[in-house]
């Protein structure tokens, strides 16, 4: 039972970060194509790295 518990926790943890790293990837989106930039490779910045590509795009936009 223990190793079920774990897998539920770990597929529990991928589905939060997967999420995260869509939302965080679409306000990034959004915001680069408010200010006129091109949001391909902040997407793949985010999508890849999650909080560390959006706190990079927000610190260069």
């Amino acid at each position: 039972m223990a190793f079920e518990s774990s897998i539920s926790r770990t597929a529990a943890f991928v589905a939060i970060t997967v999420l995260a790293h869509l939302a965080l990837t679409a306000w990034v989106r959004r915001d680069a194509r408010a200010r006129g930039l091109d949001p391909s490779p902040w997407d793949l910045l985010t999508l890849a790295t999650g909080v560390v590509g959006a706190l990079v795009y927000r610190r260069r936009r």
